[in-house]
């Protein structure tokens, strides 16, 4: 009887200490269970604040963003984190096992598409392009690009020699020659002879094509300007005027380890591409913009079509212009034809001096007629390429005395179209201002659709990381530090 005694003594021992194994397995079975529980209402409430994109941005520029406004005039990225919690407890309400909810949550980091001048939009951009081209077509698009070399063609130096020379040519005392006169002398009651110096006008002939220079160019080189885009917006509207941006922390880390860089050449390269996918220019309108004119817009800032179209063009006149007359300098049978004209003014003149200034005044003048065909062709759909060869030149010496505008000489089988000109053109521009433009574009046109008029690219996320802490009846705290993106 003793024994038995003490054994069950014993068994009353070992239960209790095993008892308290149990309980303390238990106990960490249940506080593991709601992590995990709690981590998966947490991602599931991630992702679908991510499903939240903007779907008309998607739709029309194909973009993943979260609009932070959610329909309202004031974004901000606290909502995401509002929605994050109502998912989350929404998703622990059907969990029988659990009492846990999300108790406190904050926005740790958000990329907003404006972050960074603009490299969130980029980043974004350059990987949709990535997908679109692919490895074969990108090197395509990269060679296309390099016959787009704008150093060829130095246009200031030369436009700053032809300045320089009508300035000079301006200020040139006018030629004098002796003429002979007659008068009577009422002393003698003879008529007597006399010399007197009179100037001799100049009769320069690119003075009608400077004047040209002076006055409305679309007329010139639109072939029915009645067509021309009539709109117009409010700059002050958009994100390169706005003072009050709101700002992100810029890209995720995780998403810098994630995406292998590009170089900037080839990022440039498919952001441009990305411009003409998605962007109207002359010629090849976008139904229901903002702006007709898109990619003028991005190059000029401008707040109306035609203020926009009107500086492209005359920006293309002055680069045609200065690659026209870098032609005419190296051809030897137009030079010739250029010295006789400005010889022969000379020599009436009695000022031969004054030869070699209005050669290059009459070279220019040429120029610039040629340009102002090769605009109007390009304009027309047509192609011109950067650098001449004679079978190119459209115009001739003697249209500069009358020049009103000739007829369209359509040949596209060489040279640049005018998106590559435009193409060219956006080369030159800084990153960064092209960046916003670009969603100043987008502004536009997506405020243009329904329930979107108070639509604002800084107000668009693309990624964020949350700080989130889950409490429970039994007094229990969880927290977590998650990323979601696109």
């Amino acid at each position: 009887m003793k024994a038995k005694a003490y054994l069950t003594i014993y068994l009353a021992l070992s239960l209790t200490a095993l008892l308290s194994v149990v309980m303390v397995l238990l106990t960490g079975i249940r506080k593991n269970t709601a992590r995990m529980e709690e981590e998966l209402a947490l991602n599931t409430a991630g992702w679908s604040a991510l499903a939240e994109y903007h779907q008309e941005l998607l739709k029309q520029y194909d973009l993943f963003f979260i609009d932070t406004s959610y329909g309202s005039s004031h974004p901000g990225v606290e909502t995401i984190g509002e929605h994050v919690k109502s998912y989350a407890n929404k998703n622990l309400e059907h969990t029988n096992l659990l009492d846990d909810r999300l108790d406190l949550i904050g926005i740790q980091e958000a990329e907003i598409a404006t972050d960074n001048g603009g490299r969130v939009l980029k980043q974004q951009i350059v990987e949709y392009e990535e997908n679109y081209f692919g490895i074969e077509a990108l090197e395509d698009l990269l060679s296309e690009y390099g016959m787009m070399d704008r150093d060829q063609v130095t246009e200031e130096e030369l436009i700053r020699q032809r300045d320089e020379n009508e300035k000079r040519l301006a200020g040139e005392p006018p030629p004098v020659k002796k003429v002979t006169k007659k008068k009577y002398n009422r002393d003698t009651g003879e008529v007597e002879t006399y010399e007197e110096e009179e100037e001799v006008p100049i009769e320069n002939p690119a003075e009608h094509v400077n004047a040209l220079r002076n006055r409305g160019i679309l007329n010139l080189v639109v072939e029915d300007a009645s067509k021309i885009s009539g709109k117009k917006v409010s700059l002050e509207e958009y994100l390169s005027y706005r003072e009050d941006i709101l700002q992100g922390t810029g890209i995720l880390q995780e998403k810098i380890e994630e995406n292998g860089m590009l170089t900037e050449i080839k990022e440039r390269v498919l952001l441009d591409a990305y411009i003409f996918q998605k962007f109207g220019y002359y010629g090849q309108g976008k139904e229901n913009a903002g702006l007709d004119y898109q990619v003028e817009y991005l190059l000029e800032g401008k707040g109306t079509d035609v203020e926009n179209l009107k500086a492209v063009v005359n920006k293309l006149l002055i680069f045609r212009e200065a690659a026209n007359a870098a032609y005419l300098y190296k051809d030897a049978a137009k030079r010739a034809e250029i010295s006789a004209m400005a010889s022969s003014i000379a020599a009436v003149a009695i000022a031969p001096y004054l030869q070699p200034l209005l050669e290059t005044s009459i070279l220019f003048a040429w120029a610039y007629i040629e340009s102002v065909q090769d605009v109007k062709l390009l304009l027309a759909g047509g192609k011109i390429p950067v650098l001449k060869e004679a079978s190119d030149w459209q115009t001739g010496l003697n249209s500069i005395l009358d020049f009103s505008g000739g007829e369209l000489k359509k040949d596209t089988a060489r040279g640049l179209d005018y998106k590559q000109y435009l193409t060219m053109f956006l080369l030159t521009k800084k990153e960064n201002e092209l960046l916003f433009s670009m969603m100043d574009v987008m502004e536009m046109d997506i405020r243009k659709t329904p329930y979107n008029e108070n639509f604002r690219m800084d107000g668009c996320v693309s990624g964020f990381r949350v700080s989130a802490e889950f409490a429970g009846s039994a007094g229990g705290k969880c927290s977590f530090l998650r990323a979601y993106y696109y």
